[in-house]
């Protein structure tokens, strides 16, 4: 079914004056985690799809002179290496290696025609409010209330930079806050898997000289949609903040980011052995 078809038909569950404030973060878990069968999980990651946000005509977020584009495809790169190094049994696939646009809907397609087993978006925060900082990760669902739901927003409107853009999105209109919230169509087998690693994630960020875990959230983010198997989507800092725009852009900044997403990898995978 097309994704217009999904969303005109699930438009009518909503209330023109239902206005989504964005997502909030998941409770910590209070009890050992269960054995990862009983979380309907498929099995290792084989087949590691790392998607280095925006690229190309499409900057992203913009710090006093940084580009998302450009901090996002660094730290992409250096997840490939390091991961490569470490983990041979694992496959990488980039959607990007360079300064190009590559379409919402095509890291989608790069996604299912390598057969991965998990897609990882990195992206960068932007908001006006300066003193925010520190990481969150993402998994595709409906937001319950956040600061930063513009942001969110930002991020679906990548597809206008798209030629005809609505030929591949069946209408969607990434300006519309009814439309952001009708992306919670995931299974439960696939949120499981995602939220799984987006902990995990998390945990190796705050360990890296003591960042600000700002936790695992939800939103409807369309690349996290289009892939369709279990995702996530990771704003590694603030690149509006001056600090975290100084230690995003330095190569020791990247490395840590990278070797964050490393060991939450590899910690998932030995849970399978």
């Amino acid at each position: 079914m097309r994704l217009g078809l999904i969303l005109l038909s699930l438009l009518g569950l909503f209330s023109s004056s239902y206005h989504l404030q964005g997502p909030e973060p998941y409770d910590p878990p209070v009890a050992p985690m269960p054995p990862l069968q009983d979380l309907g999980l498929a099995g290792p990651i084989r087949t590691l799809i790392i998607d280095p946000g925006h690229g190309g005509k499409d900057p992203g977020a913009v710090g006093g002179d940084t580009y998302e584009k450009d901090v996002t495809l660094g730290v992409g790169l250096k997840l490939k290496e390091i991961v490569n190094q470490n983990l041979p049994q694992v496959k990488v696939v980039m959607t990007r290696e360079s300064d190009e646009f590559i379409p919402l809907y095509a890291r989608g397609e790069i996604a299912q025609e390598n057969n991965g087993d998990f897609f990882i978006s990195i992206h960068c925060n932007g908001i006006e409010n300066k003193h925010s900082h520190g990481a969150e990760t993402y998994i595709l669902g409906v937001n319950k209330g956040q600061e930063n739901y513009e942001r969110i927003i930002e991020e679906n409107q990548a597809v206008l930079f798209e030629d005809n853009f609505g030929k591949f999105y069946g209408g969607f209109n990434p300006r519309s806050a009814e439309a952001n919230i009708l992306f919670d169509l995931t299974s439960d087998a696939l949120r499981s898997e995602s939220k799984h690693l987006a902990e995990k994630v998390q945990i190796h960020y705050a360990e890296a000289k003591g960042r600000n875990n700002r936790g695992v959230k939800q939103a409807p983010f369309i690349v996290l949609y289009m892939c369709g198997m279990p995702a996530i989507l990771t704003e590694i800092g603030f690149i509006t903040n001056d600090k975290e725009e100084a230690f995003l852009r330095s190569e020791e900044g990247q490395e840590m980011v990278a070797n964050g997403l490393y060991r939450s990898i590899e910690a998932y995978n030995q849970e399978f052995q």
